[in-house]
């Protein structure tokens, strides 16, 4: 079985528990790397883990 390469906007939204909208909002502004496909966005399951990881509030020093 395959690993799932991409997400959509609703998969991340539901995953961070926040609107579809606000996902589009990180896509517009550049945040969060995104292909369009279509009238669809998909993103790179590793643009994603990247993104959570800029966002991170602490350190691991």
């Amino acid at each position: 079985m395959q690993e799932k390469e991409y997400y959509s906007v609703e998969e991340i939204a539901q995953k961070l528990g926040v609107s579809v909208e606000a996902v589009r909002g990180w896509i517009r502004s550049l945040q969060l790397p995104a292909y369009r496909v279509g009238k669809e966005y998909r993103i790179k399951v590793e643009d994603y883990e990247q993104f959570l990881r800029n966002r991170r509030t602490t350190s691991d020093h």
